[in-house]
């Protein structure tokens, strides 16, 4: 059987050196020569149907990316965005698409469920190297790199100048290192409600509901100086009195809060402030104009902090065509389609050669203080004054964490007490953990 096996590949070997021999041979006498049309390969790539303007480009750079070369030829499966991350986690590795879309907080739980490929070695290092900070924090895994993206995400709030002049607040913050302090805040959020007919400052996005909290909020933890999980504990970190401490004076600023139930409290005048992410500029800019400008949060001890992450790319451990897969990979995370697709929704471009062609996101664009934030990620570790965005925890028990968090959050906020809430969702994490073996 093996002797039968070399002599077949030995064969094999013979009859390509003959093929050789006659091509060359043909060429040299003018013969023309025999075409042997390489098959092309067929990879799949799934994508949200989401948001208009990334749809359109999706449509785009696959239709690009086919028309650009021809030993592959890329098609494209649009999915429900609303059920995406359930398809996903549900989906076994050989019967994922070829290239995925992912939420980026899920990477590490599709990781350890065996559904993604590392990179290294599909990839050149420059297409890491490019990335901002944050973006590469979130595409790692225990040491090795799993996603690329076209764009990140952050917070930060909004101010309306005129509203905030108006109530006396002159002292508006512009870098993260100036950020207003928790007592310098809750007095610009006096001075605006006093000047409110309904006593309200800021909108908190209160309509997101949900888990909404896992984004937006974590930052008041991270501000604290803590993480909602260290070292696979969220006990003694979550829970800690700073970190109850910093959620009981935010839920104090709920009488603040315009409970924003037409989403219109900020971009209608209503309230000087708002506490939300990069998505909302395109309709901010239009109502105000000139008067938006963009905040740092507010420092709660450990400097200001801001969420990031947002949609990333993977190639599935069951794809049989990895290297047809990274090439789109590359194809689509050029300078050309990073700033298409973020012209289009918005995003922070996620590359630094792509930021810098950005006129939002550049040096001296509106939108600036996002770029730097990203570019001083605290990666995974412990958040310190030196840093300012924070992923989403890294880790199999994401889900398990933003809705503990969440549940806790929203309980503190409408008037329970913070330090039995929050032990309370650090159990519960604990707990998922011990019952996974911390995910060795």
């Amino acid at each position: 059987m093996i002797e039968t096996s070399k002599r077949s590949r030995r064969g094999r070997r013979t009859v390509v050196a003959a093929s050789a021999l006659a091509l060359t041979a043909a060429t040299a006498v003018g013969i023309a020569a025999p075409s042997f049309a390489a098959s092309k390969v067929t990879i799949t790539v799934w994508a949200q149907n989401g948001q208009a303007g990334e749809v359109a480009t999706a449509k785009a750079e696959v239709a690009a990316f086919n028309k650009s070369q021809s030993a592959v030829v890329a098609k494209l499966s649009l999915l429900p965005q609303g059920t995406f991350d359930q398809t996903i986690a549900t989906t076994g590795p050989n019967s994922l698409g070829d290239v995925v879309e992912i939420n980026g907080e899920t990477l590490a739980a599709d990781v350890y469920d065996g559904k993604v490929a590392a990179l290294k070695g599909l990839l050149p290092a420059s297409s890491f190297s490019n990335e901002l900070s944050s973006i590469q924090a979130e595409g790692t895994w225990q040491g090795k790199a799993y996603s690329v993206s076209q764009y990140d995400s952050g917070l930060a709030l909004y101010g309306n100048k005129s509203l905030l002049a108006a109530a006396g607040v002159t002292n508006v913050p512009t870098t993260w290192q100036k950020a207003w302090t928790v007592t310098q805040f809750n007095d610009v959020l006096s001075k605006l409600a006093a000047k409110s007919n309904q006593g309200y400052a800021i909108d908190l996005k209160e309509n997101y509901g949900g888990e909404w909290p896992g984004y937006a909020f974590t930052p008041v933890v991270n501000s604290a100086g803590f993480a909602l999980v260290k070292n696979n504990k969220a006990s003694g970190s979550l829970n800690s009195a700073k970190v109850a401490a910093a959620l009981t004076h935010f839920a104090d600023w709920k009488k603040y809060t315009d409970p924003n139930a037409d989403d219109k409290a900020f971009d209608s005048g209503r309230v000087g402030l708002a506490w939300v992410g990069h998505w909302e500029y395109p309709q901010f800019a239009k109502a105000l104009g000139s008067n938006l400008v963009v905040i740092p949060l507010p420092n709660f001890g450990a400097g200001s902090k801001s969420g990031q992450g947002s949609h990333s790319w993977i190639i599935s451990s069951g794809s049989k065509h990895k290297t047809a897969d990274a090439k789109f990979l590359q194809f689509i995370t050029s300078d050309k389609w990073i700033n298409t697709l973020t012209n289009a929704n918005g995003a922070v471009p996620a590359t630094k050669s792509a930021i810098a062609k950005s006129k939002l996101y550049k040096k001296g664009g509106p939108l600036y203080l996002y770029t730097q934030q990203l570019n001083a990620s605290c990666g995974s570790g412990a958040p310190t004054t030196k840093c300012v965005t924070v992923p989403r925890t890294i880790s199999p028990a994401w889900p398990t964490i933003n809705q503990a968090f969440s549940t806790a959050f929203w309980n503190i906020y409408h008037g329970a007490n913070a330090q039995s809430e929050l032990n309370k969702a650090a159990q519960t994490i604990d707990q998922y953990y011990a019952d996974n073996n911390n995910f060795k």
